[in-house]
């Protein structure tokens, strides 16, 4: 107690952070590690529509190149090109054994794709990955809102149960020095003393469990939520909140889900690779230019240039089998890609027909829990009289108490059950896929 008082006044009060449901989703949506390191990788992969425009359009490049040589067609192209050649460079001894000459080449080129039918299909296959992959992002941000919901629910219910063992806790030790006064005056036997202690034991026991997974809960939505450990935190919403589902005012539907969407433009991307790889058996036509300077000291000194432009058809006639391998390669990738969507798009139909019976399980668990906790309480109520006035025996009103505290925590289950199993049903629809 003492290290405790003396940490609080050194270091003050560790920040508290008042939280809604709402508040913790929208807070993790932004600073989750998880969702970012996925949208960044979703952004990486964006790159690639980048890559693949080579495919229709223009390509600049320059280049600066400094030799010295004494080879012979290398010193008379050089002369040539910095027009200094001479008429003594005819001589056969100067053509043959040339004295060492040197000089630079800056040079621009541009190349232009004319007909580039792989590239083209390339481009489209890069641009559906590339949004695959972003859809893929989207959904780990539902992903990323029910595991928020459901480590905020779980939260709630351990605080709430650890509040529910406090209040059995001080209601059994209440029973303990009621049955010792009765005791004294003769009423009962200190065997009614003694049970009470016990059932006081181990309610204790529990409660220090409790705590414990209190502590675990809250440290786990404070990691979603890239919150530091030292953060109180001051959940604000409560489990017997109503939250209706957004399935119950709106028409959802699984096109929703990012993982259907992004398996569905991976298979648009399979169907476009496979077509490249059918145009890559087709010639492609090009243009290019090239203009060059000619400077013998610096690359920018005084010499001469010249200009080059043309076109080019390149054509890979026979690749031995690699072309037909890669048309039945991609070919296979694409049949793939369907058979995984069709099996991903059963399977999220599976998946809401199952968070739809099992949120009508939790409707119905939850009304049953509360009407159990009612009569639960009354229960306690009339036992705690028939003990009180002799009727009945300590065991009576501790058995009694031990099923109102489970009545307790079984509704406090159940409601958070029932917000959960919502939650679940958004997420198999992918209604904050985003």
């Amino acid at each position: 107690m003492i290290i405790a008082i003396l940490a609080l006044l050194v270091g003050g009060p560790p920040d508290t952070v008042a939280l809604s449901l709402d508040a913790a989703v929208r807070r993790a949506l932004e600073l989750n590690p998880t969702l970012q390191a996925e949208r960044a990788d979703a952004r990486a992969a964006a790159t690639m529509r980048g890559t693949a425009s080579r495919a229709f359009l223009p390509t600049i490049h320059g280049d600066i190149t400094g030799v010295r040589s004494t080879d012979p067609v290398a010193a008379f192209g050089l002369k040539l090109r910095q027009g200094v050649f001479a008429p003594s460079d005819f001589d056969i001894g100067a053509l043959n054994n040339p004295a060492a000459f040197g000089g630079f080449t800056t040079s621009a080129t541009v190349e232009l794709p004319i007909l580039a039918p792989e590239g083209w299909f390339g481009y489209s296959a890069a641009s559906r990955a590339a949004t695959a992959r972003a859809a893929a992002a989207e959904r780990m941000a539902g992903a990323t809102v029910f595991q928020v919901t459901q480590a905020y629910l779980d939260a709630q219910l351990a605080t709430r149960r650890l509040a529910a063992l406090d209040t059995a806790l001080t209601a059994a030790r209440a029973h303990q020095r009621q049955a010792e006064a009765m005791n004294q005056q003769g009423l009962v036997t200190g065997l009614d003393a003694r049970l009470a202690s016990l059932h006081a034991a181990d309610i204790e026991v529990r409660r220090l469990a409790a705590e414990a997974e209190a502590e675990n809960a809250r440290s786990h939505l404070r990691a979603q939520l890239a919150l530091p450990e030292s953060t109180a935190l001051a959940l604000t919403d409560s489990l017997t909140d109503a939250r209706p589902s957004a399935c119950d005012s709106e028409q959802c539907s699984l096109d929703a889900r990012g993982d259907l969407r992004a398996m569905h433009a991976g298979r648009d991307a399979a169907t476009s690779a496979h077509k490249s790889a059918w145009a890559a058996q087709f010639p492609r036509v090009g243009a290019f230019g090239t203009i060059a300077h000619h400077g013998h000291d610096t690359p920018w000194d005084t010499g001469s240039g010249d200009w080059t432009v043309g076109i080019a058809l390149q054509w890979n006639v026979f690749p031995a089998l690699g072309g037909i391998a890669a048309v039945r390669k991609t070919g296979a990738e694409k049949d793939a890609a369907d058979a995984r969507y069709d099996a991903a798009r059963r399977r999220a139909q599976v998946e809401v027909l199952q968070a739809e019976r099992m949120l009508a399980a939790a409707r119905a668990g939850a009304e049953v829990a509360g009407r159990a906790e009612a009569e639960a309480r009354e229960a306690l109520d009339q036992a705690e009289v028939r003990y009180r006035t002799g009727a009945a025996p300590i065991t009576e009103l501790l058995d009694v108490q031990t099923a109102a505290t489970s009545a307790t925590l079984s509704h406090l289950a159940a409601r958070r059950n029932l917000l959960l199993a919502q939650a679940a049903l958004e997420f198999a629809y992918g209604v904050h896929d985003q």
